[in-house]
């Protein structure tokens, strides 16, 4: 999208920045540690283009859920290298809207929103599947 600011006919919403989420999957045993989305880390899935046009073309490093446990621990997460946290109000995963302020942010320049997503409601889908991410 190359910075570009478009707005979305009708509802006056300015998309920032529009990545695309293959998605990965890491673990298989229940209530354990299954994640699913994009994770440079493990590494699982993959981003295209993987980086943010509102932080100045930084690294996406990670935006995937994560069952950590199980209820209530569940949880979605971005990392940007080098963000800070302002520039954007929602992000948008599938259907999924995420609000910036409802998350909190870590000194590593990274967002966490807890969930009572389970893995086959989260919103990544199965292993493969591609998932629009929008920040607006």
């Amino acid at each position: 999208m190359s910075g570009i600011q478009m707005t979305l006919l009708g509802g006056g919403v300015s998309q920032l920045d529009v990545q695309t989420v293959t998605t990965g999957s890491s673990g298989t045993a229940p209530l354990q540690d299954r994640v699913r989305g994009y994770n440079s880390a493990i590494p699982i899935g993959s981003i295209v283009d993987g980086t943010s046009n509102i932080y100045g073309g930084a690294t996406i490093a990670s935006l995937f859920w994560d069952e950590n446990g199980g209820a209530p621990n569940q949880y979605y997460y971005l990392a940007i290298v080098g963000a800070t946290n302002t520039g954007w109000t929602t992000l948008t995963i599938g259907s999924l809207s995420l609000l910036r302020t409802a998350a909190t942010f870590g000194v590593g320049a990274n967002w966490t929103w807890t969930t009572t997503d389970i893995v086959s409601t989260q919103a990544f889908g199965i292993n493969g599947a591609t998932v629009i991410c929008t920040f607006s």
